[in-house]
C-alpha cells in the first residue's frame, strides 16, 4: 500500500508537469499562447485560487517589436484568460480549456499574487510553479493589494503591458528609489532560508498607471504587513539598496538628496543577549541652501543632523518589524553565519528575534552641493 501511495505522488508529479508546460514535445509558436503574466487570487471558495494568464495580443507583440508601447485602433494590448480549483493543475485545466491554443508558460515574466491568499493556498500555488520545467524561476514577482486581476488590467504611459512596464522599472537604477525588483528564485530563497522572512515590491494601481514604493512583508507564506513609502525607503537604506532616498530638513531649508550606500549588518552574543549593528555609510547631494551660506561647518552641521534622523528612522522600522515578528532584514540569518552554534540553539527563531539589542550607526557624507535658488 505504502509503494502504491508512492507512485501514486510520482504520477501526480510527471502529471502536472505535463499538464502545466502546454505542450509535449515541440509545437510552434503559432499554435501556442505566451503567457508572460501571470496573477493568483482568492477564488469564492476557501479552498480555492484563481489563476489569471495574461498574454499579448498580436497588435502588442507588433508595437513592442517596433518600439512602440501604444496599441493602434484603441485594441487591447492583452488578453486574459482565468482558471479556478484548489490546485494550480486543476486552474490550469479550467483555463486551457477556454482557448484553441496551448498556453505556454515558458516565457512567463511577471507573477502577482494577492496579499488576501491565505498561507494554505500561497503555499500549494507556490509549491506547484516550482514543479514547472518550462519555468526557468527568473519572473519578477509582486504583490497587488487586494486584487491581482485588477493590477493586471491597469495600463502605464511608460509600458501598456504589465511585465514590459516592470522590467524597464526594475532593471534601471536611475528609475526607482530603491532596488525592489525581486525575482521568482530570490523569493523562493529567503521562504527556505531560516532566519529570513521575504519582501515583496507592491504593485498599486492609480489613474496613470502603476505605483512601487512600498514592500509588503510576509512571515513564511503568512502575509504580514505592508510598509508605508517612508518606510519602504528606511528599509532600502537598512538594505543597502537605496538610490535617490532624499531627506528634507526644514530648519535649514533644504534638502539632502540622492543618498545611496552600503550597509553592513553584524551580530554579536554577549552573556546569551544577542545584539544587531548596522552600519550605515551614505553619499549624498545638497540641495537648495543658499550659496552664501554653503560653509564647511554647515556643511558638516547638515551631515550630522541628516545621519541623526536616519538612524533614528532605521531604529524605529526594526523595533516595528520586532513587534510584528518578522524579520526580512536577515538578522537571524546572519546570526546562523556568524554564530552557527547560538543560532542552532534557538528552536523557534521568532520567539527570540523580539528580543534582539539593535543599534544604528549611520554616516551621511555630502560630496555634492546644488542649489535650487
Amino acid at each position: 500500500m505504502t509503494r502504491f501511495k508512492v507512485w501514486v505522488k510520482i504520477a501526480t508529479v510527471f502529471g502536472l508537469v505535463f499538464l502545466l508546460t502546454g505542450c509535449w514535445g515541440n509545437r510552434p509558436v503559432n499554435d501556442r499562447i505566451l503567457v508572460l503574466c501571470m496573477g493568483i487570487d482568492p477564488a469564492k471558495s476557501p479552498n480555492q485560487f484563481t489563476v489569471i494568464f495574461q498574454s499579448p495580443t498580436p497588435s502588442a507583440v507588433t508595437n513592442s517589436s517596433q518600439g512602440s508601447s501604444s496599441a493602434s485602433g484603441g485594441q487591447s494590448e492583452v488578453f486574459a484568460v482565468k482558471g479556478t480549483g484548489q490546485s494550480l493543475e486543476a486552474a490550469f485545466n479550467q483555463a486551457q480549456a477556454k482557448v484553441s491554443k496551448d498556453l505556454y508558460l515558458g516565457q512567463l515574466q511577471l507573477l502577482v499574487i494577492s496579499n488576501q491568499l491565505k498561507p494554505m493556498l500561497l503555499k500549494r500555488a507556490i509549491t506547484s510553479l516550482q514543479s514547472i520545467g518550462t519555468l526557468d524561476k527568473t519572473p519578477y514577482i509582486v504583490v497587488a493589494n487586494g486584487s491581482a486581476f485588477r493590477m493586471l488590467q491597469q495600463t502605464s504611459p511608460q509600458a501598456k503591458f504589465p511585465s514590459l512596464y516592470f522590467i524597464s522599472l526594475f532593471g534601471c537604477v536611475s528609475c526607482q528609489t530603491d532596488a525592489l525588483g525581486i525575482r521568482f528564485w530570490q523569493y523562493l530563497v529567503r521562504i527556505d532560508t531560516r532566519g529570513v522572512d521575504p519582501y515583496l515590491p507592491v504593485a498599486l494601481p492609480f489613474s496613470q498607471g502603476y505605483r512601487v514604493d512600498r514592500v509588503a512583508l510576509y512571515r513564511g507564506y503568512h502575509y504580514i504587513t505592508m510598509l508605508d513609502p517612508i518606510q519602504t525607503t528606511t528599509f532600502g537604506i537598512l538594505q543597502g539598496l537605496s538610490h535617490k532616498v532624499s531627506v528634507f530638513l526644514p530648519k535649514q531649508q533644504a534638502t539632502v538628496a540622492f543618498l545611496t550606500g552600503p550597509s553592513h549588518l553584524t551580530t554579536q552574543v554577549i552573556n546569551g543577549q544577542v545584539r544587531a549593528t548596522f552600519d550605515i555609510h551614505l553619499t549624498a547631494m545638497l540641495m537648495g541652501l543658499d550659496a552664501h551660506t554653503e560653509t564647511p561647518q554647515k556643511i558638516s552641521e547638515i551631515s550630522q543632523t541628516t545621519s541623526q534622523i536616519i538612524a533614528k528612522r532605521c531604529v524605529a522600522l526594526v523595533r516595528q518589524l520586532q513587534r510584528q515578528d518578522v524579520d526580512p532584514l536577515g538578522i537571524g540569518r546572519m546570526l546562523s553565519w556568524q554564530h552557527p552554534h547560538t543560532f542552532s540553539n534557538f528552536v523557534h527563531w521568532h520567539q527570540e528575534y523580539p528580543k534582539v539589542h539593535v543599534v544604528v550607526h549611520c554616516v551621511v557624507k555630502i560630496t555634492d552641493v546644488g542649489t535650487t535658488k
